[in-house]
């Protein structure tokens, strides 16, 4: 994060500019740039590089998945219990590149290889836009890195984010070859396009509203053209969306299941505090806060000036993140990701131009900003692993082929403040010992995993929310179907919001605990078996 551009020599003859003008920033060489981008992504790297499985709350689930992928044929308990079934669905960057990484690397390593490269992409996708349309080098484009640790990213939406990062490259391809070849331009658009939607389907709707606000954008460029020379012009820019629209035909219904529902109209405004809502409230307050200031102070200022052809862009993807749904698709908290693209693509559209003192306090300023905000996430992360090592540890070490229940409380799915997320803590059993864990992400528009008809069936006869009601708060079974499925499952995983304790007279042996979180035996010796197979949880 630190601005080391020199001043912009002064052009014009005295007394016939602003002084901001003669000092503007020029930018930076691009050996000078490389070194800044690279120092920068070192540092964002750290707290990745300085764990052993990542506090992420859906990424053990991921991962559980990359390693079924990797490991189904190989492995008899995995073949039994999970099927995988490819087609293109908008959701498959991890599934594409993870598993094909741990042919050459630990699987651990794999996920953080692929999440190295996302930062990659979405850092040097914001780079990458800002060096053409600015045509220039600049360290105002570093920015991007304060944005990484966010709150999608808290929540594991790693096909998201990598989505993204491919759809910043991929626009700023598009800007970059706008006035050259058409063949060389429509075949990469075509081909980054399809790589987008099969990363994600947001990343590729958000794409797809960049190119056509561009688009319209340089009508205005076009004054003296004809309105068909306009509309040529727009279907050009829409014929790289052909491939992606048959492959998304040829997936059949392929979102998931579940009601669209939208969520507090106010909602839409406060959500913007999610691009850097991490762990530390007043922190994460204050940051978002001076990066607002920066934006509004330099615009009002004019020290922060916005590229003319990205105002219809920005103004696309807001007018679609206010009429978006929070659920759609079977995928939650759909509105919570548009802030990140617009704010990435905000850093993108714009420059800065600052008087030289000025410059280097707000440098220094945003360097030690970027620098703290990277050691709070690195000292959560690696407290988390020291907390949960117990727990991790016998999940990793469960008899292979079992299978591991798990009993959600009501309030345990959510980026928590203090202690590591553990909703899928159960997972780490799948890649260590090959077990079956029925909350594995297996819906078919969203992943190509399966779960065979036989264990899909011992999923559906109760929910986590159930086990949690029957065997800590001491709710009623009716029909018995909760013990029924206990008595076909060897460990259960609860993983509760707060303080809790399985019912005494539940089948259970204790085996290990974290923060939230405890893991237990089933003792079939000392459970009563009632008619139909099902273990006696009460009395």
């Amino acid at each position: 994060m630190i601005w080391t551009e020199q001043g912009e020599s002064a052009a014009v003859s005295s007394g016939s500019a602003a002084p901001l003008a003669s000092q503007a920033c020029a930018g930076l060489a691009p050996a000078r740039f490389a070194a800044l981008f690279a120092l920068c992504f070192l540092i964002a790297a750290v707290p990745i590089l300085c764990v052993g499985n990542l506090p992420l709350v859906d990424w053990p689930n991921h991962m559980a998945r990359m390693h079924i992928i990797a490991a189904a044929t190989a492995s008899p308990a995995l073949a039994e219990a999970y099927a995988i079934v490819w087609r293109p669905i908008p959701d498959l960057a991890m599934d594409a590149i993870v598993p094909l990484l741990a042919r050459i690397m630990p699987l651990a390593w794999a996920g953080k290889a692929f999440l190295l490269l996302t930062f990659l992409l979405l850092a040097g996708g914001t780079a990458a836009l800002h060096r053409v349309l600015f045509q220039r080098w600049s360290a105002w484009a570093c920015l991007a890195f304060l944005l990484l640790y966010n709150r999608a990213l808290l929540w594991g939406f790693g096909n998201f984010l990598f989505g993204t990062g491919l759809a910043l490259v991929a626009f700023a391809l598009w800007v970059h070859l706008r006035r050259r070849a058409a063949p060389a331009r429509h075949f990469l658009a075509a081909l980054f396009a399809s790589a987008i939607y099969l990363s994600h389907l947001f990343a590729f709707g958000a794409y797809a509203l960049m190119i056509l606000g561009y688009e319209l954008g340089l009508w205005r460029e076009r004054g003296a053209e004809s309105g068909r020379s306009r509309l040529r012009a727009l279907a050009a820019a829409g014929a790289q969306f052909i491939l992606p629209v048959a492959l998304f035909l040829a997936a059949g219904h392929s979102g998931g299941s579940g009601p669209i529902l939208y969520s507090r109209f106010v909602r839409k405004f406060d959500i913007a505090f999610s691009i850097v809502d991490n762990y530390v409230p007043w922190f994460d307050v204050a940051s978002f806060l001076l990066l607002a200031l920066l934006f509004v102070l330099g615009g009002w200022r004019r020290m922060v000036k916005l590229h003319p052809a990205m105002t219809a862009p920005l103004l696309l993807l807001l007018a679609a993140q206010i009429a978006m749904p929070n659920r759609i698709f079977g995928a939650a908290g759909v509105d919570h990701r548009m802030p990140l693209i617009l704010a990435i693509l905000l850093i993108a559209a714009t420059k800065a131009q600052v008087r030289l003192p000025f410059r280097r306090v707000i440098a220094g300023g945003l360097a030690l900003l970027f620098v703290a905000r990277i050691a709070v996430v690195a000292a959560v992360w690696t407290a988390d692993e020291r907390a949960l090592a117990p727990l991790a540890a016998a999940l990793t070490h469960v008899p292979k082929g079992s299978r591991v229940a798990v009993a959600y409380a009501p309030d345990a799915i959510h980026v928590p403040r203090r202690g590591p997320p553990v909703a899928h803590i159960a997972a780490l059993a799948v890649i260590a010992a090959d077990a079956f864990v029925p909350t594995l992400f297996a819906d078919p528009g969203q992943q190509p995993l399966r779960l065979r008809p036989r264990y899909a069936a011992l999923a559906s006869l109760a929910s986590p929310g159930e086990f949690w009601d029957v065997l800590v708060a001491g709710r009623s079974d009716p029909g018995g179907r909760v013990g029924r499925a206990l008595a076909q499952y060897d460990y259960v995983l609860f993983a509760g919001g707060g303080p809790f304790a399985p019912l005494p007279s539940a089948p259970l042996v204790f085996r290990a605990a974290g923060p939230g979180a405890k893991l237990f035996a089933i003792d079939r010796g000392a459970a009563q078996i009632r008619g139909g197979g099902a273990l006696t949880i009460g009395g």
